[in-house]
């Protein structure tokens, strides 16, 4: 084997390696996803997106839910005159949108 083939193939394989390093890196970073649920700029709750579950939270105007399942998150269940936050419909990290109910002051952010 020449030595300009052997360069060539270590060079191939730390290309690969570093392809490898930057798909794994950016899935751990994907999993790291954090919710939070802000009222009057004061962080209040936050939560897995990863883990089922219905969070309740008491607004300015009255109370709303956040609901976790699967991944993906919405607002449900909101005293407020015309439920645009909760016609939003649900968010995921992929299709990120934020979710604010002014009424309430509280707003639904990806951290």
């Amino acid at each position: 084997m020449k030595k300009k083939e052997l360069i060539m193939i270590v060079g191939i394989v730390v290309i690969a390696l570093g392809i490898f390093a930057a798909v794994q890196f950016m899935n751990t970073q994907k999993n790291k996803d954090v919710i939070r649920v802000i009222y009057k700029s004061t962080t209040v709750l936050e939560f897995d997106p990863n883990k089922d579950g219905e969070y309740w939270f008491d607004g300015s105007y009255g109370k709303l839910m956040v609901e976790v399942k699967n991944g993906e998150w919405r607002v449900t269940n909101e005293e407020c005159p015309n439920h645009v936050c909760s016609s939003t419909g649900w968010v995921s990290a992929d299709h990120y949108l934020p979710i604010i109910c002014l009424p309430n002051e509280i707003s639904v952010e990806l951290k």
